[in-house]
């Protein structure tokens, strides 16, 4: 499924790509102006989502208010992205969240308490299905969705520390993936 909310397994066709490409974009000039380290907790949740029902409503949102503030504040013909800028992108799982509070201290802030990514740097919402087992006694597939955010170079340091004692996954560094999504930004460039 593919449309306005950026929710695809792949960024395979010509307009997915560009609407990837555009918000990519729009991220890092917005999160190069509004991060700052010393308020890892606050600089990018500037443009917090309305309370929607599903993640992909909040990134939907999210992007559309940031384009919104971009053109008001005349950066209105950016030049696209061609890379992550010195940053790099972030998977986040919610309905693995099991919201322990550990990567919010050891990211002083960039992950919150439920291990949420800050909203501001949300790009895309994937569709994802995993296979999974259970001690050979269940066994299938099941959708597992995530939200893809670019952690701008000053917070990369922070958010490592927060994904390395994430116990349940939630929070993953993009290019440890190798679904459809990650090949096809492998095939873009964006990701090597």
């Amino acid at each position: 499924m593919t449309g306005d909310m950026g929710m695809a397994a792949g960024v395979n066709n010509i307009s997915d790509q560009r609407k990837f490409i555009r918000r990519l974009t729009e991220t890092i000039f917005w999160c190069r102006d509004a991060g700052s380290l010393a308020q890892p907790k606050t600089s990018l949740r500037t443009c917090k989502p309305k309370d929607l029902t599903s993640p992909s409503h909040q990134v939907f949102s999210v992007c559309s208010k940031r384009s919104r503030l971009l053109w008001s504040s005349g950066k209105r013909n950016l030049a696209p992205a061609t890379d992550l800028g010195g940053g790099r992108l972030l998977a986040y799982f919610p309905d693995n969240n099991l919201a322990c509070g550990v990567a919010e201290v050891e990211s002083q802030g960039f992950f919150d308490t439920n291990t949420s990514l800050p909203t501001i740097p949300g790009v895309w919402m994937v569709q994802n299905v995993r296979s999974f087992a259970y001690a050979d006694v269940a066994k299938g597939e099941m959708e597992v969705n995530y939200l893809v955010a670019w952690a701008p170079p000053d917070f990369i340091a922070l958010a490592s520390g927060g994904v390395d004692v994430n116990p349940e996954g939630c929070i993953l560094w993009l290019d440890t993936l190798n679904d459809a999504f990650v090949r096809s930004l492998r095939g873009l460039g964006f990701l090597c």
